[in-house]
Parts: structure tokens; C-alpha cells; sequence
């Protein structure tokens, strides 16, 4: 009897000995790897060649996952470079090229194309083109209505930006010079802005970034200027145009792959989509 109760006990033994082996040769649940965090790119300048570098930043972050962009309020050109060279942004969004004060200070550029400014209406206005003399015209408020250009019977409702910004300096360089706008004309402080009030302002004529009005999706028409249309990135004799790119510092190196993604032939393909003649 103490031999039967003593071999069930070595029995059972046995029996708890294999089961807790076993448990312990179950295989492991393999660990979750730890998320490599995302290095945060701080962009702001000009507003319209924000909306470029934005629309780059969401084709790189399709194959990258190495970076995030935050983008901060428009402060133009300037503001930009200034944040850069301060340490305080990690690229400037430039609606020209680089001066040699910056490239001094220590920036450097990386063009993105030459975009166009472009002379646009509201989508009510069906005329095709204006000369540049109409154009001035209409700006400075010598034309009021539309039918003195070959438009319907309505008064022109003119939308301009303000001084500082880059297309209103190109307008009065290659235009306008110094004679103010029209008394009526309503002064917008953004690409934005000029967009909105597009889309929601009859008989009206604006100006501004060719390719942000495609970025955004304008509700506009854009309009051929003496003949050449801005559309046609094989028109280099389009007379209303500046070069667009991107400051930043060498020795920031998280920048690095976005900054060789910008002169990549995919960068340039998708620009020239959106209506940017391809950096030379």
C-alpha cells in the first residue's frame, strides 16, 4: 500500500516537472520594436512656396518615415531666412534666390523652379487674355469696367497683395513701377486670402503664384499675359515669372534627405505637374 501511494506521488511529480518544462520551452511572444521617433522639421516664408514645399513633403513622407513637417504661419521671404539663420526654423520657404549676405551668413539654397506669376479672374469673367498696358490699366484703376477690355458690362473688382509681397514687387518691377493701385482695390495679406476672396468676389481680377493657385485648388481662371500663357512651361518668354527654392544649413543634418529628395528627378517631375519650370 505505501509503495502504490509513493509511486503515484513520484507519478505526479513527474507529471508537474514536464508540464513546467514545457510552459517554459512555449515559445515567447516576440517584443513590439520601439517606434523610431519621427525628427520634426520646422518650414515657414513665403507662403505660396510653403504650399510647394508641403506638397513635396507629403510625396516624400509616401516612402520616408523619417521625418515630420510642421508648418508654422507664412512670415515671408525674409522672415524665413531670418528664422533659419537663427536657428529657430529648419528651412525657409524663399520666393527668390539666396543673397550674398545670406549665403555669407552661412545659408544655403536649393532651387525648386521658376514659377509664374499669373493675372487671374473669377470664374463669372470668360475673357481668354489681357496685353500687359490693360493689365497695368485695370491695376492702377484707369479701367473700371470689363467691357473696355472685351469683358461683360461690369465693374472690375480689383484684388491685390500687399506691398512686401513677392508677386506685388514683381508686378511693380516689370509693370506697374510706383503708381499705386486703384483707390477701390481691395489689399490681401496672403496667397490665401487672394484665393478666398476669388472664389467668393464677382467680376474680380487677382494676381498671384500660378502654382499655389493649382496647389490650392483656386476657383479662378488665369488668364494668357500678352499673348503667353502660363500653363505652357515651354514658354520661357513668359514675362511675369521668379525663382522659387529652399533655404537651410548645411550642418543641420535631419534636412539632408529632404534636401537631396528636392533635386531629385521625382521632385522635379511632380513640380512640373503643378506648373513649375524644373531649377536649371
Amino acid at each position: 500500500m505505501a509503495h502504490s501511494q509513493s509511486s503515484r506521488f513520484w507519478t505526479s511529480v513527474g507529471i508537474a516537472l514536464a508540464l513546467t518544462l514545457t510552459a517554459c520551452n512555449a515559445a515567447q511572444p516576440t517584443p513590439m520594436p520601439t517606434p523610431v521617433p519621427k525628427a520634426n522639421v520646422a518650414v515657414s516664408g513665403s507662403g505660396s512656396v510653403a504650399s510647394m514645399i508641403k506638397f513635396l513633403a507629403e510625396a516624400y513622407g509616401k516612402k520616408h518615415n523619417d521625418l515630420s513637417f510642421e508648418f508654422l504661419s507664412g512670415s515671408g521671404t525674409g522672415g524665413g531666412t531670418k528664422g533659419v539663420l537663427q536657428g529657430q526654423l529648419d528651412l525657409a520657404a524663399m520666393a527668390r534666390a539666396s543673397t550674398s549676405e545670406e549665403s555669407s551668413a552661412g545659408m544655403a539654397f536649393v532651387g525648386l523652379g521658376t514659377d509664374k506669376i499669373a493675372l487671374v479672374t473669377s470664374l463669372d469673367v470668360s475673357i481668354a487674355g489681357l496685353t500687359s498696358q490693360q493689365v497695368k490699366d485695370i491695376l492702377t484703376g484707369k479701367i473700371t469696367n470689363w467691357s473696355a477690355v472685351g469683358g461683360p458690362n461690369a465693374t472690375i473688382n480689383v484684388l491685390v497683395r500687399d506691398e512686401a509681397d513677392a508677386a506685388t514687387q514683381i508686378l511693380r518691377d516689370k509693370l506697374v513701377g510706383k503708381e499705386a493701385f486703384a483707390s477701390s482695390a481691395l489689399v490681401l495679406t496672403s496667397a490665401g486670402d487672394m484665393n478666398n476672396a476669388l472664389a467668393n468676389t464677382t467680376n474680380a481680377l487677382g494676381f498671384g503664384s500660378y502654382t499655389n493657385m493649382i496647389l490650392d485648388k483656386a476657383k479662378a481662371r488665369a488668364l494668357a499675359f500678352d499673348g503667353h500663357a502660363p500653363a505652357d512651361l515651354n514658354d520661357n518668354s513668359y514675362p511675369l515669372t521668379r525663382q522659387t527654392g529652399v533655404g537651410y544649413l548645411p550642418a543641420n543634418a535631419k534636412v539632408k534627405p529632404f534636401i537631396d529628395y528636392i533635386a531629385s528627378p521625382e521632385a522635379k517631375t511632380l513640380l512640373a505637374g503643378v506648373g513649375i519650370a524644373p531649377a536649371k
